[in-house]
């Protein structure tokens, strides 16, 4: 068994069933400030990993705010969890591995608007570069089975771990459905077309969505461009 399949078995115990893993230069050209080389010299790799939210708190929503908080921040904790105990497992076979917060590295102080609106490195990204799923309008990565309902984390490692599974179609219907666009109450999603990209993503108004969430909400997510997109929800 190569170590691939190892990490898959053993992210299975701890009952993680998405997980992905690429080449570090698929990151080659992302910015300087989010290269795996700025965090490990010897980076090889990245794992993707990603954890489902239960869907009846979030398509109850906003009434059910806080019980989808309660699934947000348990599958971050679990996730946080779970990239501890895979870079100790890296670590023990000889191999740098440096694993990301849940929240890769975004903080903010209650009630206010965070100063930067990106964490240290983006698990979206990651996801994509691994093969997980691709971006939808609402700018989340969309799987067949999950849609966007789920956590994501990522591990930077110096071991070799390509898969060979082949990144997953396109599921979002865009220009057909706009659905996360029209449910967004501060229209940060409005002006996609042109920008739009299924493996980038795309340059939403990310100001608009953090100063509702961080200074309306109060740091409780939003979540409804979630409940909107219907990938996923007929598994």
């Amino acid at each position: 068994m190569n170590l691939v399949e190892e990490l898959k078995d053993y992210a299975k115990t701890m009952e993680i069933e998405l997980i992905g893993f690429c080449s570090a230069e698929k990151f080659a050209e992302a910015p300087e400030d989010i290269k795996p080389t700025l965090y490990l010299k010897d980076a090889l790799s990245i794992i993707s990993i990603g954890y489902k939210l239960n869907y009846s708190s979030i398509q109850n929503m906003p009434k059910t705010r806080s019980a989808y908080m309660l699934e947000h921040d348990f599958a971050n904790r679990h996730l946080d969890q779970v990239s501890h105990k895979i870079t100790g497992y890296l670590e023990e076979r000889g191999f740098k591995a440096i694993g990301f917060d849940a929240g890769a590295g975004f903080y903010h102080q209650a009630g206010k608007t965070p100063d930067k609106f990106a964490g240290d490195f983006s698990h979206k990204h990651a996801a994509a570069a691994c093969g997980l799923g691709k971006f939808g309008l609402n700018n989340l990565i969309l799987t067949p089975n999950w849609g966007c309902r789920f956590r994501l984390t990522s591990i930077i490692t110096s071991a070799s771990l390509e898969d060979r599974c082949l990144p997953e179609k396109n599921l979002c219907l865009a220009g057909e459905c706009e659905k996360c666009v029209e449910i967004c109450p501060v229209h940060a999603l409005d002006g996609w077309k042109g920008q739009y990209d299924p493996e980038k993503g795309w340059v939403m108004d990310k100001k608009r969505c953090y100063e509702y969430i961080f200074t309306m909400l109060k740091g409780q997510r939003c979540g409804l461009c979630i409940k909107a997109c219907p990938i996923g929800l007929d598994k």
